[in-house]
């Protein structure tokens, strides 16, 4: 995958998996089937598989690097771990080797960054070490949302290992009792050049991650939207959404944001051409993508 510049500094995507999943009236309550026709064109086979259009998902971390820092955003499933989702259970994926060839040592990341705490978003956080999980990173802090930990570590006390089909405890907690973790409020600056901005709905404390240098700028938007559709429908939430309506209204604001700054939308599951630029239509939004 090319690298992206914005301004002096650099992102870059690094995939652990891709490939077709749910159809559209699954994943979208408020699915419209002539709506989603009307797109359809120029989604297959980038984004939506031909014939069964089922939408084709990526799972996949963003390496940020600004000069002073490396950061990773989002790290995905994880190797060897217990999960519901067969095609997400016991993964054995060359990750951390796609991630040194694009020059991303894991002892090299200074901070983790995790938009959600979702099970494919908290992954890669730890790995499996003579039976422990203990940190990838070692040497990073690892940044949750102060509101979004507290949801799950409340969670956790009555659903237990289930909590976050069992990530919680094995991607997310070993950070926290190794001292690596650093609970976060949306003013905090880990960088000079990155914002934090609250999204919440698709789980109480989403966020995105804003990158800005030399009048340019990215936005990391998690899943505040997993697919490309719903740029051109804001209003379709997803069926993993905590809040169908704030999800929504989230989206919306997201989409309102990118168009104000012109920055660089760089979802967490947009396969293909994975980023672009968002531009008004009509009550709804288009987007204009980035090709490196």
């Amino acid at each position: 995958m090319a690298v992206r510049a914005i301004g002096n500094a650099t992102i870059e995507k690094v995939e652990e998996i891709c490939g077709p999943g749910f159809k559209p009236a699954r994943m979208f309550p408020k699915f419209d089937q002539e709506a989603f026709d009307a797109q359809k064109g120029w989604m297959v086979p980038d984004h939506v598989e031909a014939g069964s259009d089922r939408l084709i998902g990526s799972v996949h971390t963003w390496v940020v690097k600004t000069g002073r820092h490396t950061i990773l955003i989002d790290t995905c499933l994880g190797n060897h771990k217990d999960r519901h989702n067969p095609g997400w259970n016991k993964l054995n994926t060359p990750f951390l080797e796609r991630l040194e060839a694009c020059g991303c040592h894991p002892d090299s990341v200074d901070f983790v960054m995790c938009t959600h705490l979702h099970v494919d978003h908290v992954g890669w956080n730890t790995k499996l070490e003579n039976g422990r999980w203990v940190p990838t990173f070692k040497n990073a802090r690892y940044l949750f949302a102060k509101r979004e930990y507290a949801h799950w570590e409340t969670e956790h006390k009555t659903k237990g290992l289930e909590t976050n089909g069992g990530s919680f405890d094995d991607s997310v907690l070993p950070v926290v009792e190794a001292g690596k973790a650093v609970m976060i409020e949306s003013d905090h600056q880990p960088d000079p050049l990155l914002t934090i901005t609250d999204y919440p709905g698709h789980t109480p404390g989403s966020i995105a991650i804003n990158l800005k240098d030399q009048g340019k700028q990215a936005c990391f938007s998690g899943d505040i939207m997993h697919h490309p559709i719903q740029v051109y429908h804001p209003d379709w939430s997803s069926q993993f959404c905590w809040d169908q309506e704030i999800s929504a209204r989230s989206r919306r604001k997201l989409l309102e944001d990118c168009v104000e700054s012109n920055a660089l939308l760089c979802p967490a599951h947009f396969p293909g051409a994975n980023a672009g630029y968002i531009k008004p239509q009509g009550n709804s939004f288009g987007i204009d993508w980035d090709r490196p």
